[in-house]
């Protein structure tokens, strides 16, 4: 019977075949349909195995790396396959059968405005004009990016291993051109459309000047700051500025550079100004995004860290590190209890009595209280609030979850507005107490606000992939440089890459998740630096995509808190704590290394340039670090293993032995340059002199001397 069945559809096919159609005919007939199309396409490779076709009628998406492979952009194919919706998007997949017709064809981009991008225009090649990105001058990483166009917004996608991925992003107008695609989690599947530049030659800068930097604050106090760019020909120094984004105040220093420094003074504290840079070449004018800026606040500037779990007060370097234990809710409360205005609370799950009451109580004495929470938890503690109290759920639609984590007391008070951040739910017992959390109070007026702005933008109803990077960046809280960023819109992949790049010698991070292939990578170039030292732990060693492994197996020197009670629900950084000299740098918040985390859910993240709060960390960092049978951290001596080098000196023949599997041996010169990496335990240098080898071992690294004669 079975045969029989197969032979029937086989005729029934050899009979009537799959009529050709041309791509918007063939679009119409649905998910389901088994369609042969003809067209042209628009990539290759650089937007991975998918290819786009487009014929003069409508464009089409194609997913089959085995039967694609190797097809280029130019390139008119016929096709036959069956058509399904992909996260919205509809593509043919599997593809069943092609035929190359012909190469080398062009195919022209069809000019529309950003609001044309959508049903009408998918798979199509597009071009619109005037565009600027609303991250002018920093980078393109992996994920979306934001611009203007005439007034009309648009979202632009950066796939991994894109030519563009790590390139600047432009300042100023361009044109853009690319693949108008979809990708949502919505239903109906009615947002989500993007567009797919392919390479360099698809952003386009209009005009012979153009930025060839982003551009950078600095100088920061309560009534002035500098800003810093550069430009591709010498040119005038000018910037438009103003509280508002209509700006209104203009400053010309004219002179005549490839540089420029501005400086704009006479300013209020606390407050955000939106400045637009631009430089002048006879008729050619070059504009930077129109970016947002703030000055210093008169604030106390105190920043506060607790953690639920023992310290290692021993590695203190004079402020003592806080371990609170079973207070966190009576800490979080007791800041509540500080609010005389405004109370605005954003976190994931609550299920905590004593902070409820605390909210009641502010609420009660008058405070405005606003509460915003994920649509997809319990969230018990809800129940116990005032009904009078107003609570939002995230909208379920975007993509992600709303994992925020912290509060905002007294926004527009110079001395009492409070900023609570960190990794800490509020449910109890399990956040409050039982798994590994920190939190984080800054006393500052400026933080507070752009905090502020980042609630009101999810007030309004505008969640994940809908947010706009739309605050202020930079801050200096008691002397310190803070640094804000919020999930997905703010590129916070990017800012933790920064960080990791910046070490000079001791990096240790501490991750409930880490599934980023980039920062992974990151961590391990750095980890293979002479005299940079980095540990890892890891709570989901064997989530999927988790990069324990990739991190270990390359030397890093990691542990695993998998299978210890409780989670370790921390997502910190440190880097070059107690290291005179450095930038001693503590990154904490809500938002952990994973795709999702910077692509979808509503996060935050803090990064502090502080030595006495990195110093702080870990404290934190080396007991739990030891508790996982690790020892303390040492330039000298990072493991006590058995290790011979020998001979040593040696006249250019050295062997290493040790009782742990060496993965890897770095050669150094003495002023600290990579000479080589040997996969074998021999090592031959050709030269006499001093140098240095890391053996990177299955739990960790040593750094020792060698002398060849």
């Amino acid at each position: 019977m079975k045969k029989t069945i197969i032979f029937i559809f086989s005729a029934l096919v050899s009979i009537t075949g799959f009529s050709q159609a041309n791509i918007a005919a063939a679009r119409v007939m649905g998910v389901g349909a088994t369609v042969t199309i003809t067209g042209v396409i628009t990539n290759g490779d650089e937007l991975g195995p998918i290819r786009y076709i487009e014929d003069s009628t409508a464009g089409m998406a194609l997913y089959d790396p085995t039967v694609l492979a190797g097809t280029v952009r130019g390139e008119e194919v016929t096709v036959t396959g069956v058509l399904v919706d992909y996260n919205g998007l509809m593509e043919m997949q599997p593809v069943n059968s092609i035929t190359v017709n012909s190469a080398g064809n062009f195919t022209a981009p069809q000019l529309i405005t950003p609001l044309q991008v959508g049903e009408s225009t998918e798979g199509e090649l597009i071009q619109i004009d005037n565009v600027i990105f609303n991250n002018g001058g920093s980078i393109f990483n992996v994920g979306t990016h934001d611009f203007d166009a005439n007034g009309e917004t648009g979202k632009i996608y950066i796939k991994a291993g894109s030519p563009l991925e790590n390139s600047m992003i432009p300042m100023g107008l361009v044109t853009l051109i690319g693949i108008s695609s979809q990708y949502t989690f919505s239903m109906p599947a009615n947002d989500g459309y993007q567009i797919l530049p392919r390479d360099s030659a698809d952003i386009i800068q209009t005009g012979a000047l153009i930025f060839t930097s982003s551009v950078m604050q600095s100088n920061i106090t309560t009534t002035s700051f500098d800003l810093s760019w550069s430009v591709s020909d010498s040119s005038s120094t000018n910037c438009n500025y103003g509280t508002t984004n209509s700006l209104g105040s203009s400053m010309n220093n004219g002179g005549n550079s490839l540089t420029h420094t501005i400086s704009l003074t006479g300013l209020d504290p606390a407050t955000f100004y939106y400045v637009e840079c631009f430089s002048m070449n006879g008729t050619d004018t070059a504009f930077s995004s129109v970016g947002l800026y703030s000055t210093a606040s008169n604030s106390s500037g105190l920043i506060r860290p607790y953690f639920n779990h023992s310290v290692d007060n021993s590695f203190s370097n004079g402020v003592d590190a806080q371990n609170i234990t079973t207070f966190f809710n009576d800490t979080i409360a007791a800041y509540m209890n500080l609010a005389d205005s405004t109370l605005d609370i954003c976190v994931y799950n609550a299920s905590d009595a004593t902070i409820a009451a605390a909210i009641n109580d502010a609420y009660n004495r008058g405070v405005a209280v606003r509460y915003i929470a994920d649509d997809d938890v319990v969230n018990s503690m809800l129940s116990s609030l005032d009904p009078n109290i107003p609570v939002l759920y995230r909208d379920p639609a975007p993509a992600g979850i709303m994992h925020n984590k912290f509060i905002i007391i007294d926004a527009h008070s110079t001395d009492n507005s409070w900023v609570m951040g960190g990794s800490t739910n509020w449910t109890n017992p399990n956040n409050l107490f039982n798994d590994y959390n920190n939190i984080i109070f800054i006393q500052d007026e400026a933080i507070a606000k752009a905090y502020t702005i980042e609630f009101d933008e999810m007030w309004g109803g505008v969640f994940g992939t809908h947010k706009v990077d739309n605050t202020p960046h930079k801050f200096i809280v008691g002397g310190s440089e803070v640094e804000v960023y919020f999930s997905p819109s703010d590129q916070t992949t990017n800012q933790i890459n920064k960080v990791i790049e910046s070490v000079d010698y001791t990096f240790e991070f501490g991750l409930l998740s880490f599934t980023r292939d980039d920062l992974a990578q990151t961590i391990i170039d750095r980890d293979a630096q002479f005299g940079v030292n980095i540990r890892g732990i890891i709570e989901d060693e064997n989530s999927t995509g988790s990069e324990f492994a990739n991190l270990q197996s390359n030397g890093v020197n990691m542990r695993s808190h998998m299978g210890v009670s409780n989670s370790f629900h921390h997502k910190y950084a440190i880097a070059d704590a107690n290291i005179a000299g450095s930038d001693p740098i503590i990154l904490t918040g809500s938002h952990n290394w994973s795709n999702n985390a910077e692509n979808n859910s509503d996060e935050n993240t803090l990064i502090i340039h502080d030595g006495t709060i990195a110093n702080i960390y870990l404290q934190e960092f080396e007991k739990r670090w030891a508790e996982l049978g690790g020892p303390p951290n040492s330039l000298d001596e990072l493991i006590d293993i058995e290790l011979l080098v020998f001979p040593n000196p040696s006249f250019g023949k050295v062997t290493v032995k040790s009782n742990l599997k060496i993965s890897k041996i770095n050669l150094y010169a003495v002023d600290g340059k990579l000479l080589s990496a040997y996969d074998s335990t021999n090592i031959d240098i050709n030269s006499p002199g001093i140098y240095f080898i890391k053996i990177i071992t299955e739990k960790g690294a040593l750094i020792k001397k060698i002398i060849i004669e």
